[in-house]
């Protein structure tokens, strides 16, 4: 079917971008971050124009063109900066998740042939090591606060240096004609089912994620940043997506700050993934019932959602009380990342905020598919973006198969890896994600597990354990995390169907550590009623701590089980049969 999207242009490039905002949107701020006395410091178009030159500009003269560089660090602008001045034109970005450990960080800058590191002031206490165990880096410099006495560079320092040898004539920089089709990011994977892999994208891809996404949304004038900038997910289209629609992007300088940070720069949208906005939920409701009004807030939903029926919205009215802990402002969330639960789309929407869910994978600049204004249906995870087209391959009998994707957006493959890459794509070029789905008749795509995380049992039945995390989060109110995974029986067969949970820690010290662990395994006995008979869950088990997650907040499910047996964590843990 014909879909409609939002008329949106199509640029080249980075480069282009950057040009095409500058002349449009002008003095506008770009960006607002906050400095470490709490004071907002604004960035505007033109502005980021002639830093993003004067850097490259810089880092050319110096002689480093086509060198790797590093980018490790918290949302800032002069993050964005170095990302831009490099990718467009000087070399590659490697950005490096600044909550890794030094390990892991050594690890991915040999792996990606880094020769210079571009870290904030965070990271500073850790960089000598990183240095003392990577001996090819030839540069690091600090793109945070200027501090005396240290003995790195600074971004600023070359900033104003490129800004000189710009004035002077120089056209190093400002001269190159980009390969759109060249090699500029390397983005490692979060790795929750394995190795780390460095997914590489060009200007191409990047180009198009910042269309894909405006195709779908259109930019209000202020947007809040908070998820982890080095994600495709929040650079490519929340970063890109801003500067191609000329709104505001503001940073968030922390997650403590999450809801001060709202109401000091009242967005009107955001980006999230489900455990950020399942939290604000939550928070809306634990606020109600600490001034004694949930009673009040249920039913002035039910009276809003009345009135809706008959053609009267005063949801923007009843409820601004509420959305005044938000900032005020805010119209919407774009969702992605995980599985979202239908409920808190529909619990947002009854006070005023639309929650939008999307898909995507870093190997496809990330965005796939995504409800919007144009289309929202709950439940599924949006229509096939423009500059993407997808498939459903080897379909079983369900229905369900594997969601295969072409287009611009996918990457050029994964660096010095040519094995994963052939493996990753089918024989006629498509891209395998890995996640099993399918489409409805009016194009809607919906995932409905982890190609990965699938349960083969012995008697040839498949479980995805997704569906049945969802029926139990949804049953089971208490419920804070869960995986269900597959024990192995004695002959090494999957078959014990497994669900691994971390309840609400005020039930569990209410009514104790065995009686949590005796509720818990009820629950699933109700679950399991709404399950077909090869489905149902034997066994559970409660644990002490959250799953470790990555920074995005995704379960690291390699990390609980190892090849369909479960390895036990070092904490607390009560084992049930359901």
């Amino acid at each position: 079917m014909v879909r409609r999207f939002n008329n949106c242009i199509r640029l080249r490039d980075l480069r282009e971008l950057i040009d095409y905002a500058a002349e449009k949107y002008g003095v506008k701020p770009a960006f607002k971050e906050i400095s470490p006395d709490r004071q907002i410091i604004e960035h505007n178009y033109i502005q980021l124009k002639f830093d993003t030159e004067a850097l490259g500009t810089k880092l050319l003269a110096d002689g480093l063109d086509g060198k790797h560089f590093a980018l490790i660090g918290e949302s800032t602008y002069n993050y964005v900066l170095s990302y831009l001045s490099v990718a467009n034109g000087v070399g590659v970005i490697v950005p490096i998740d600044k909550e890794l450990t030094t390990d892991d960080m050594v690890r991915l800058i040999q792996k990606s042939d880094t020769e210079i590191i571009f870290f904030s002031d965070c990271c500073a206490p850790f960089i000598a090591d990183i240095l003392s165990q990577c001996p090819d880096i030839l540069l690091a410099i600090n793109i945070g606060q200027a501090k005396p006495n240290c003995s790195f560079l600074y971004l600023n320092t070359l900033v104003d240096a490129g800004k000189k040898l710009l004035q002077e004539g120089d056209t190093r920089f400002t001269g190159i004609t980009l390969d759109v089709n060249k090699n500029c990011s390397i983005l490692f994977t979060s790795g929750t089912t394995g190795v780390n892999k460095g997914v590489m994208l060009c200007q191409r891809n990047l180009a198009t994620a910042a269309y894909s996404a405006l195709s779908l949304f259109v930019v209000p004038n202020t947007s809040f940043s908070v998820l982890p900038i080095n994600h495709t997910y929040e650079f490519n289209i929340h970063v890109l997506g801003c500067i191609l629609g000329g709104g505001t992007l503001c940073f968030n300088d922390s997650l403590k700050h999450v809801k001060d940070n709202l109401k000091l720069f009242k967005p009107n949208m955001s980006l999230m993934v489900p455990m950020i906005v399942e939290g604000l939920y939550k928070n809306i409701w634990k606020e109600t019932a600490r001034v004694n009004l949930t009673a009040h807030l249920k039913y002035g939903i039910w009276f809003s959602n009345f009135l809706r029926k008959i053609g009267l919205d005063l949801r923007k009215t009843l409820f601004a009380p509420v959305m005044e802990n938000l900032g005020g402002q805010l119209n919407f969330i774009v969702c992605g990342g995980a599985p979202l639960n239908p409920d808190l789309v529909k619990g947002f929407d009854d006070i005023g905020i639309s929650v939008y869910n999307g898909y995507g994978i870093t190997e496809c600049s990330p965005l796939i598919s995504s409800n919007s204004p144009l289309s929202n249906v709950p439940g599924s995870v949006g229509v096939v973006v423009p500059g993407c087209v997808v498939r459903i391959g080897d379909i079983r009998a369900d229905g369900r198969g594997e969601i295969q994707a072409k287009g611009d957006n996918v990457m050029l493959g994964y660096y010095k890896d040519e094995e994963a890459t052939r493996l990753s794509f089918t024989d006629d070029g498509w891209f395998k994600t890995g996640d099993i789905g399918y489409m409805d008749h009016k194009g809607n795509l919906y995932i409905t597990g982890r190609a990965k995380n699938l349960i083969i049992l012995s008697n040839g039945k498949n479980v995805h354990p997704e569906e049945l995390e969802e029926y139990i989060v949804n049953m089971i109110p208490y419920v804070q995390e869960v995986v269900v995974y597959a024990m192995l029986d004695e002959q090494g067969n999957e078959s014990v169907i497994t669900a691994e949970a971390y309840l609400d820690q005020q039930i569990t010290n209410e009514v104790g550590w065995e009686k949590a662990s005796e509720m818990f395994a009820e629950g699933i006995k109700k679950v399991n009623r709404h399950l077909a008979a090869y489905k149902r869950i034997a066994k559970t088990v409660i644990r002490e701590t959250e799953f470790e997650k990555t920074t995005t907040k995704k379960i690291k499910r390699n990390v609980l089980a190892q090849n369909g047996s479960k390895t036990v964590a070092p904490n607390k843990e009560v084992v049930k049969d359901a």
